[in-house]
Order: C-alpha cells, then sequence, then structure tokens
C-alpha cells in the first residue's frame, strides 16, 4: 500500500463555488481511491478562510496567494531547478513552504477550470501558467483537471500555452472547442476529452435535509421559482461595453415576478464581509436585490453556501438563468433547463452536449427582450430539454468521472522509488516497515489530567480508560515500574478500574519479562486488554496459539514502540553519576514533559529531582549501551502482530506545538473499531496522520533495523540501502552494547556529557 500526496493548485472552497465543486468531486473520488494512503496539499489563495471549510483532516491547506506564488516560489522554483545537482541547495529552498510542499508531492492536480484563454487577460493568463510551472521545475508531474483552454490569438497566450501545455502529463479538455483549439497550436499528444468534474460531485445528505428544511418553512418554494445565478464576472465585462447588467437583470426580475414567478438570486461565488468582486458575486446580487421594488416574491441569502446546497436549491427550481458556469452544471445535473449569459466558449461547448447550444446568450447581446424571449422558448420546451439531459447523463457522468479515471492511472505509473532517488528508507512504501495496515492517526488524550501524567499525548491510558467505562473491555494488562529495598523493580497486573490504569501511565525503558507473569490472563474472568512491547507481543501469540481458549479473552492487543530498551543497570549508572542513591528513591518516572521531556526522580523524603532525558537515559539507550543483544537485531519497531499501535511524534513540526501528541498505527478492522469508539465518546482528540509521516517521525530507529540490516548477522528483511554510515552506526552500536556488558566500569569513567556527543554522533550517522 503506496502512500501518495497530491497538491491539488487553482482550486479553492472559499470564494468559486464552481471550483469549490470540482475540489470536492475530486477529492471524494481520489479518497474512495486511495483511502488512508492518502494526502492532499491544497494550494489555497485564501487560506485562513479556507482552513475553516475544509472538511478532510487529510487535506494540508498551504498557503499560496498570488504574489507569494509570483514573487517569492516562482523564481526560488527557477534557482531550484538551475541548480538541482547541488543538494545544499536544494535543501535550503525547501525552507519556502511552497516549494517544501510541492517537493513533498507525487503529484500535482491542476483544477484551474479555464487557463490560457486570450480574454482572461495577460495578468491571469500569466499567474495560471507559473502555477504549474513551479512544480514542473521542482521535478514534480502536473495533470490538468478538466479545463476549458483557448482561444490563443493573442501572442502572450499562444507563446506561453505552447511552451507549458505539452509538459503536462495530461490535458483533460472539455468540450470539443478546446480540443480542436489546442490542436490548431499543436497540442494533442497529451489530451484526452473528459467532461467538468463538478458533473461527477457525490450529493450530501446533511446539505439535503438542510434544504428540506428551508423549503417546508417558507411557502415560497411550495410555487414555482426560478433561480438566478449572477455574476461579477460579466457584470465587469458589461460595463467596458458599456451595458448596464445589473439593471437588465433587476428588469428582467421584474418581468419574471410580473407573470407570477418566484425569483431566487444565487451567488455562485461567494466570499461573505468581502466587497471584491473577484470570486465574488456577492456584492452584484446585493445590489441587484436592494434595486428590486417589491421583494416578496424573491429570495437572496447573503451567505457563502456550499456546492452542495446550491445544487440542491437549483434542483428545486423550474429553470435556471445563470451567468456562471458551474450554476449551469448544477442545473443539468439535476435535469433542468438552462438559459446561459455568458462570456466564453466554455458554456456553448458544454450546452451543445446535450444538444441546448441554442440557449446561450453572449454577455454582448444582452437585452430584456433577449431575454425574455429565450426564457419563454426554454420554459416552453422544458419537458424537451429534460428529456435530452436525461438522454446524454450517463455518457456525460462517465466522461466526467474519467477525470480521476485518468489521473490515477498515470500516479499508478509513477516510478516514485527512482523519480525520487531514494538514498534510506523507502518512505513511498510504508507497508514494508510497517506491514498491512488499516489507518495512521495521531492525537492526545483529551483530558488534560491524563496527559500531564503521560510521556507523551496519554492516548493509551485514555483509550484504555475509555473501553473500561463503555463496558468493551473488563480489565487491561499493564505494567508500571517502582523501587523496592534500593532496587528497580515492577509491578504487573490487569487493571480493573480507571485509577489502576491511569497509575501505569507513562513509559518504561527497562527490560521487564512480562510474559512470565502470563498466568494472570489466565486466572482473570472477562474480557482484557493488553498493552505490550513488540518482543511480548510475538511471544503472547505463540501462546495463545498453544492456549486457543485465550483468544476470546483477549478484546484488544496494544504495543508500544520500541526501538530497544536497556536493563536496570544503566539507571543505577545514571543514579549514580547524579549522586543519588536508590536506596533513597521511591518511584522513577522516565520520561514527562513536552517533547523530549525530563526524567523525574521522587525520593522516599517527599523531593524531587529532575533532570533531562535526552542527556542522560537516553544518551545511553541511543547509544546502545545496556541493550540486550536482541535488541540489535529485532525489525518490529510497531508491533506488527498487535491490533494497535502507538509511539511518539518526533517530528520538527511537534517542537513548537503546546500539546505533546502520541501517533497510533491501526493495523486492522477490530483495532479501528475500538480506537474509534474512544474518538467518538471524546476521550481522545484525534486527527489524520500518514504512514510516511510516521515513518518520517521514527525514521532514526528505523534506520538502525533496515539500513543497517546487511551489516547484522542473521536472516534480516533488508528494504533500505547499507551505505558506510550505516555500518560505522552499527559497528559502534555493537562495541557499545559489549563493552556495557563486559566492561561496565569503563563507563562509569565517562562524563555523561561525552556520551551525550558521542549518541548524537550515532544517530546523525543513521540520519542520512
Amino acid at each position: 500500500m503506496r502512500e501518495i500526496t497530491i497538491a491539488i493548485t487553482e482550486a479553492s472552497y472559499h470564494g468559486n463555488k464552481g471550483a469549490a465543486a470540482m475540489l470536492q468531486s475530486a477529492i471524494k473520488q481520489l479518497y474512495d481511491r486511495y483511502g488512508a494512503t492518502l494526502s492532499i496539499n491544497l494550494m489555497s489563495v485564501y487560506p485562513r478562510a479556507e482552513r475553516k471549510l475544509v472538511k478532510y483532516d487529510f487535506v494540508n491547506v498551504v498557503s499560496s496567494k498570488p504574489e507569494r506564488v509570483i514573487f517569492v516560489a516562482f523564481p526560488l522554483a527557477v534557482i531550484y531547478w538551475l541548480f538541482r545537482w547541488l543538494a545544499p541547495v536544494r535543501m535550503a529552498l525547501r525552507k519556502e513552504k511552497i516549494l517544501r510542499a510541492y517537493t513533498d508531492t507525487d503529484i500535482v492536480l491542476d483544477i484551474a477550470g479555464v487557463s490560457f484563454v486570450d480574454s482572461r487577460g495577460f495578468v491571469m493568463n500569466t499567474y495560471a501558467a507559473i502555477c504549474v510551472v513551479i512544480p514542473l521545475l521542482l521535478g514534480v508531474p502536473v495533470v490538468k483537471y478538466a479545463q476549458a483552454l483557448g482561444s490563443f490569438k493573442a501572442l502572450y497566450n499562444r507563446i506561453s500555452a505552447k511552451i507549458v501545455l505539452p509538459k503536462m502529463q495530461l490535458i483533460c479538455a472539455r468540450g470539443e472547442d478546446t480540443i480542436r483549439q489546442l490542436a490548431e497550436i499543436g497540442i494533442a499528444k497529451n489530451v484526452k476529452y473528459c467532461a467538468d468534474g463538478a458533473f461527477s460531485m457525490p450529493d450530501d445528505a446533511e446539505v439535503t435535509i438542510e434544504v428540506e428544511r428551508l423549503c417546508e418553512a417558507d411557502e415560497f418554494y411550495s410555487e414555482r421559482f426560478v433561480t438566478l445565478s449572477l455574476s461579477s464576472v460579466v457584470d465587469q465585462k458589461c460595463k467596458k461595453l458599456g451595458i448596464d447588467y445589473r439593471r437588465h437583470m433587476t428588469e428582467f426580475i421584474g418581468h419574471l415576478t410580473d407573470n407570477g414567478f418566484g425569483v431566487l438570486l444565487i451567488a455562485n461565488a461567494a466570499r461573505l464581509g468581502s466587497e471584491k468582486p473577484r470570486a465574488n458575486d456577492l456584492p452584484v446580487c446585493t445590489a441587484v436585490y436592494d434595486a428590486i421594488p417589491d421583494k416578496r416574491k424573491v429570495r437572496f441569502y447573503q451567505e457563502e453556501m456550499g456546492p452542495e446546497k446550491i445544487r440542491e436549491l437549483i434542483g428545486r427550481s423550474t429553470l435556471l438563468i445563470g451567468s456562471r458556469f458551474h450554476a449551469m452544471i448544477a442545473a443539468l445535473e439535476r435535469r433542468r433547463p438552462v438559459l446561459l449569459i455568458g462570456w466564453s466558449h466554455k458554456y456553448k461547448e458544454i450546452l451543445d452536449i446535450f444538444g441546448l447550444g441554442a440557449f446561450a446568450v453572449d454577455y454582448s447581446n444582452l437585452s430584456l427582450s433577449i431575454l425574455s424571449e429565450k426564457f419563454e422558448e426554454a420554459l416552453a420546451q422544458r419537458d424537451e430539454i429534460a428529456k435530452s439531459i436525461e438522454a446524454y447523463w450517463p455518457e456525460v457522468l462517465e466522461s466526467s468521472l474519467d477525470n480521476i479515471r485518468y489521473f490515477s492511472g498515470i500516479v499508478e505509473h509513477l516510478d516514485l522509488p527512482k523519480k525520487r532517488k531514494i538514498k534510506t528508507l523507502n518512505f513511498n512504501e510504508p507497508t514494508l516497515y510497517l506491514g498491512k495496515y488499516n489507518s495512521c492517526r495521531m492525537g492526545y488524550a483529551a483530558d488534560e489530567r491524563l496527559r500531564a501524567t503521560a510521556a507523551s499525548g496519554g492516548m493509551v491510558t485514555a483509550l484504555l480508560c475509555s473501553l473500561l467505562r463503555s463496558g468493551e473491555i473488563d480489565g487491561a494488562w499493564v505494567t508500571r515500574s517502582f523501587v523496592r529495598d534500593g532496587k528497580l523493580d515492577y509491578d504487573t497486573f490487569i487493571a480493573t478500574t480507571e485509577e489502576e490504569i491511569k497509575s501505569c501511565s507513562g513509559s518504561i525503558y527497562t527490560d521487564i519479562p512480562q510474559m512470565k507473569h502470563v498466568e494472570v490472563l489466565s486466572e482473570f474472568q472477562g474480557k482484557v486488554a493488553v498493552v505490550m512491547l513488540p518482543c511480548h507481543m510475538r511471544a503472547l501469540n505463540k501462546y495463545v496459539e498453544k492456549n486457543p481458549g485465550l483468544s476470546d479473552k483477549l478484546a484488544l492487543r496494544i504495543c508500544l514502540y520500541c526501538s530497544g530498551v536497556v536493563n536496570e543497570k544503566c539507571i543505577d549508572l545514571v543514579l549514580k553519576k547524579k549522586k543519588t542513591r536508590m536506596a533513597d528513591v521511591n518511584r522513577i518516572i522516565f520520561r514527562r514533559g513536552h517533547y523530549r521531556g525530563e526524567t523525574i526522580i521522587q525520593k522516599i523524603d517527599g523531593s524531587e529531582q529532575r533532570f533531562s532525558y535526552t542527556k542522560t537515559i537516553c544518551a545511553y539507550k541511543n547509544a546502545y549501551y545496556f541493550s540486550s543483544r536482541k535488541c540489535l537485531f529485532c525489525q518490529d519497531l510497531f508491533g506488527k502482530e498487535a491490533d494497535l499501535s502507538f509511539g511518539d511524534v518526533w517530528l520538527k513540526s511537534m517542537k513548537k506545538n503546546p500539546i505533546k501528541h502520541t501517533s497510533c498505527l491501526i493495523h486492522n478492522q477490530k483495532g479501528r473499531i475500538m480506537y474509534d469508539i474512544a474518538v467518538k465518546k471524546g476521550d481522545i482528540v484525534d486527527y489524520h496522520f500518514t504512514g510516511k509521516k510516521l515513518l518520517l517521525s521514527q525514521k532514526r530507529g528505523l534506520a538502525f533495523k533496515y539500513n543497517c540490516a546487511a551489516a547484522k548477522e542473521g536472516n534480516l528483511d533488508i528494504h533500505a540501502p547499507c551505505r558506510w554510515n550505516h555500518r560505522l552506526a552499527y559497528r559502534l552500536a555493537r562495541r557499545n552494547q559489549r563493552i556495557s556488558t563486559e566492561k561496565p566500569e569503563q563507563l562509569a569513567k565517562t562524563p555523561m556529557r561525552i556520551i551525550y556527543l558521542y549518541m548524537c554522533f550515532i544517530r546523525a550517522l543513521l540520519n542520512f
């Protein structure tokens, strides 16, 4: 199961709802295909507003405002292309967030809708070109979702189109006119016909219910009404020709209401709170609505509707009179007659598909008499029009679905590992290291008090407490450490109360023989969740195979990520160097606090001693001192035989996050069901996470297990190259493990600061 990251450009939920319809359609279809392996970078012109409207946690909104795209990202992309052979330059340029988003992307989907069109002018065409040139300069393939392109009579537009468009992996042309005009400038090989993507936008059940309630509460909808979609673009174009678009529309509304029709005004592009006309029809609609003398038979909702709601309302009307392209698409999808007032061939070429080209009126011919005449004609033929739309609809829908089919075909043939020139771990194939899995998540315990006692985000404790409260489990087999008679000891038992579960919160980094106490499982009467390290889980599963009666008791198997543990001698040495006697210690909290955290020594006299976990216990552990030999050869970091696995999120992005998070690897459907119970009850705050990010968050531990595999003895899986740095890291680790076993007195003489720096050197070897 390969991870796929797609960047979507020139589309937005905010503003133009036609773009939102195409975007919504594409995202839903992509998720249906790729599920949990999908991650999307939405390159947004309106990032702040966009983040409020995005419904999906796998969609990452990247601020891509036009001025930054043109004056920052584009010049830097040119430099990147010129010096692409120089790794330090590439790494430095990746600090720019737009470039970083694209270089982390496998393929770009451009949902411009219309581009390289003479009538859009120099500025807009240049911007459209730059939006696709940037990823091309970075070596990322680009596909154009169904679009109208041309004409190419303007010299600057023809030249840029002939330079840029042949570089596309695929151009989905949404009409015969577009295909013809592309062919006229010699572009045909990478062109395929696809109907507009919005035709295949799925319905939203919640929106349907919302519109039904609206219509039931207002008598307006019980009578016949037409929908009128106004456009700020047509308004501006009419002004240039001296045509008063707003006056004509106001008069036409009067004509309709005088003839017994209600009129629903729709802003198919809306930016609530903005008076700017770009991607915003609200100012035009408001001006027309205000000019209507009798508003009793007119409805106008000054709000930013989603594309599904607009389509639902249009579908309840008798007919659409529209100046917005995707209002027309919505009407056709609902089999409603359409009268279009347009400015481009893009309108007519769609209507022609359904045999309705005669109902497209060019804005330059706009007048009340023409509108009235065409309206009466469409009204008289509405039954024939509906039949014509119905006849062509199956073919159009299949053609619309072809957008994602063709796109996915290209994705499946991308040679990502070769393209990325992977020198270490193959982050594009997470299953090599994670095994088969259901999905990845990230989050934290909703209860702040649980997080306060946890090593990371407290998700395991929150999950177990939630399942116990809901009756899904009767107990949890857990472990806790303490100091007894001056020695580090442990207690492993089945906790049956939330307080007992909470008392075991936090990680333990010493080797505890949990399976020696497997009889607690046999003796317990009820359903049990178990929390173990991967090696213990493997042993438990073998034990259950020999004792199948225990299988029914195991309600959930949870693993903690593990890159190795230390023995008690490591803790003794650290305390000795901190001038603390084990005899004075009551409990050791190995790690608590933000990000890397600190170690807390709770003493018998009630005092506490705190010091850096990273520079003490972690330094010995990650340099492989006091490790058992089996840890050096184990390749199961994520507990592949569990239902759920949990661990830290070691990503730079988490350093500044005030709440520490935990990542969760859901291995199977059983684990998913249990996890979702806690999420739905609000006990876990949950976010989307990808397998690729999970690997990145544990990459040094994985590098030791897989990159170093070829240098180790034994029959190990080798899914990553073993370079000189990996061989050196393993030799040092093996040497350190032997020293701590055979000559521990040498370590007693070495300052911990030296050990810490030495550990950093080994980790650096595993970092590339």
